[in-house]
């Protein structure tokens, strides 16, 4: 990406925030700039941006129910609100491992905080001195299986995916998933994924595409766990554990 039009991305960001246009950008406190971009590179493969926010009752209950039942990330209200659909800006989230990488050396240069003004957070934006030399940031905790989708996970869970695997506590592979509009047979399996997921869901596709696949590994439908729910089986037995071997979620 070439660096005026990761200028130009960072620049409506930092309009928007200036706009205050309520929740959720009021809950965000302070943006921070690291990685090539922040170092001068003229070709930066995207921006690196930290995000400090802070939760309110409603962020607080949609986290909630994105970790008891998997809805919706709110990250991604967050990240719509700051840049719309567009791409070229990864962001980290947490004020934690924004201190992590501080601690690991990684350099953060605060662009803006809550009070500043547009003119100041674009006068820090605009002295960034361009270095031909600084060349791309290197990509900590990658591996072959993550090359082009290292953007869609964060970098403390592929640390932990690394480690898990280099301990010898699991194995990660890399597959295509067939595209399927088929729901597995069975009334309650069939009520079920209907009540959870709209016809035109992505989720909807990316669950029957998931169970296409595990099912083709042998997996019967009753030792299955779907996005944080046990698939409903008339094959599950009365008394019979509710113990999943198998289970499928996303990111």
């Amino acid at each position: 990406m070439k660096r005026e039009r990761a200028t130009a991305l960072v620049t409506e960001l930092l309009q928007r925030l200036d706009e205050d246009a309520g929740w959720p950008l009021e809950l965000v406190d302070a943006v921070y700039l690291f990685g090539s971009y922040a170092r001068g590179a003229l070709d930066p493969h995207d921006v690196d941006i930290a995000v400090d926010f802070h939760r309110d009752e409603q962020m607080h209950a949609r986290v909630v129910a994105y970790l008891v039942s998997s809805a919706r990330d709110p990250r991604i209200d967050l990240r719509q609100a700051l840049i719309g659909r567009r791409r070229g800006i990864q962001f980290q989230w947490e004020a934690s491992e924004r201190k992590e990488l501080e601690r690991e050396g990684v350099a953060m240069l605060p662009l803006w905080r809550r009070g500043d003004t547009l003119e100041q957070a674009l006068a820090v934006l605009h002295g960034i001195k361009e270095d031909p030399n600084a060349g791309r940031a290197p990509r900590d905790d990658m591996i072959e299986e993550f090359e082009g989708l290292d953007r869609h996970i964060p970098r403390p869970v592929r640390h932990d995916l690394v480690q898990w695997r280099d301990a010898g506590l699991i194995t990660i592979s890399r597959l295509t998933l067939p595209d399927t509009d088929a729901v597995p047979p069975g009334r309650q399996t069939v009520m079920a994924i209907d009540e959870r997921w709209n016809f035109d869901s992505p989720l909807r596709r990316a669950a029957l595409s998931a169970l296409e696949h595990v099912r083709s590994l042998g997996a019967p439908l009753e030792d299955i766990e779907l996005a944080g729910e046990l698939l409903p089986t008339s094959a599950r037995r009365a008394g019979q554990p509710n113990e999943p071997r198998w289970w499928i979620n996303w990111q």
